[in-house]
């Protein structure tokens, strides 16, 4: 019997298991570690399903079965 209820969303196209209830900003965390990147949470921009969520709602957003996560580099300068 598995210990965790697992959800299956898209990364960048890639299916990636994870935990049930897993927040926006705990993949993010994830993709920074798996990358070797320092824990930055302002070096992506995220959208799910085609919606751009705020580096300051990640925290709120909870992943669902299916959803379709976009990571990107975000466009600073003037």
């Amino acid at each position: 019997i598995a210990r965790f209820n697992m959800i299956t969303v898209k990364v960048n196209g890639e299916d990636k298991q994870l935990p049930t209830g897993t927040q926006l900003a705990q993949l993010i965390d994830i993709l920074l570690q798996e990358a070797g990147q320092e824990p930055d949470p302002a070096l992506l921009a995220t959208a799910v399903n085609e919606v751009f969520i705020p580096r300051q709602e990640r925290a709120e957003y909870f992943l669902k079965e299916n959803d379709e996560v976009f990571t990107f580099s975000p466009i600073t300068g003037g």
